[in-house]
This record gives C-alpha cells, structure tokens and sequence, in this order.
C-alpha cells in the first residue's frame, strides 16, 4: 500500500481502519487511539508477547535505582570529586527531563503513513492512549527499556566518570518518570504537586494530546509551548 496523508497523530484513524493486523505471523489488534475507552484489550494474538506487554513499578525500581546508585559509586572510585558527581548527576536528572519530552513528542506521536507504522506507534505509544485505565500498561517494560539505558550508560562512559555520574542521574530521572506516570493514573487522592501533574497528564489524554508532553516536569512544554493555550 501507498503511503498514506495523515495530518495528525491524533487524525490517524480517519485514513486507517483499526482492528486486527498482521505483520508477518504476528496479530495485533489495534484500537483507535484518538477515543479513549475505560478498561483494557489485547494486543497480541500471541500469548507470550502479549505478557511480555505487562509491567508494573517493583521490578523497575528494583533494576534503575540501584543501577543508578553503582553507576554514581563507579564515578566517585574512578577518582572525580564530588562536587563535580553532585554536578553531573543534577544535569543526568535535567537531561533524562528533556529526553522524556522530545522522546513523547516525536517518537511516541510520531504520525504513521503506513499501516506497519501505525502498529508500531499502537506498540510504541498508542494502546496507552486507547486504553489509559488500563493498568498493565502505566510503566515501559523492562524489555524495552533496558537496552536504551545500556546504551546510555555506554554513550555517557565515554566522557569518563562525571559521564557515568550524569547517567546516574539521567537513570533516576527515567524511574521517577516511570513511578510518576503510574502513580497519576492510579490515584488523584495524593500531594498538591501529583495533583497538578494529573490535571496535566489527563489533560494530554482526553483533551490535547499534541499538547503536554510532560509527565515528570511541565519545564520543556512551557520552553517549546506546548502547555494547554486556554
């Protein structure tokens, strides 16, 4: 098929239908991610890939914070001082930020011209827009995230220790991203602060979603404007 004109992410569904759609062997059931729905669906025909969709806070937390902490450990036996960690690490925590937007703005809505783009942007990005109450899907899976941490962790080694320290920091930065994300969905009964960053994230959801990016930090939705206009 022909590449096909969307105009919007949001818009990809007026040019392609969705249901079920097979790359190869593989079925995937895509759902129209412009209208969110409460509950949950399947994505894989396939039980084993459908699983390995599900993730849940422990086993992040368990892998990226102290990933984080032997990372910041390694820089300060590597011989830089601490001040220059203290540095490093605070810039991994500003940098994940600006990674968390530009990654949602233009991967994650990345519009499709063609039907396999649309099932890898339903993978990706848009069963979570589809199905927001869905539960299983709040955090990434640690198979998708963990090769992307490594080679972040060897691009940062490459500027030595306070590159270490950075991605230290730049670690941390993505598992609160991830816990903040899965604790908006979860709850609105929590602290002023998760409460603004709800309205924030649901506003994204069911009201302007090429607006909002952020989900830890509201900082680079205001730099590039993006925040809601009204």
């Amino acid at each position: 098929m022909p590449h096909t004109r969307v105009r919007s992410w949001g818009s990809t569904f007026t040019a392609f239908a969705p249901g079920r759609m097979a790359v190869g062997p593989v079925g995937v059931h895509v759902a129209d991610w412009s209208r969110p729905q409460n509950g949950a669906a399947r994505i894989f025909d396939n039980a084993a890939l459908e699983r390995m969709t599900f993730a849940g806070p422990l086993l992040p937390t368990l892998v990226y914070l102290p990933m984080g902490l032997a990372l910041l450990w390694y820089a300060r036996r590597a011989g830089a001082p601490a001040p220059r960690l203290a540095e490093a690490y605070l810039l991994g925590l500003l940098a994940w930020t600006a990674f968390e937007y530009l990654m949602h703005r233009f991967v994650f809505h990345h519009t499709p011209s063609t039907p396999f783009g649309v099932v890898v942007q339903y993978l990706i990005h848009g069963v979570h827009h589809a199905y927001p109450a869905d539960d299983r899907r709040w955090m990434i899976p640690i198979g998708a995230s963990l090769p992307i941490a490594a080679a972040i962790v060897a691009l940062a080694s490459l500027a030595g220790a306070v590159g270490i320290a950075a991605a230290g920091g730049f670690m941390h930065g993505y598992l609160v991203y991830d816990v903040i994300h899965h604790e908006v969905h979860r709850t609105t009964n929590t602290s002023r602060l998760m409460r603004a960053l709800r309205a924030q994230h649901m506003r994204h959801h069911y009201a302007t979603p090429d607006r909002e990016f952020g989900v830890s930090s509201p900082l680079w939705d205001a730099v590039f404007r993006t925040r809601r206009t009204k």
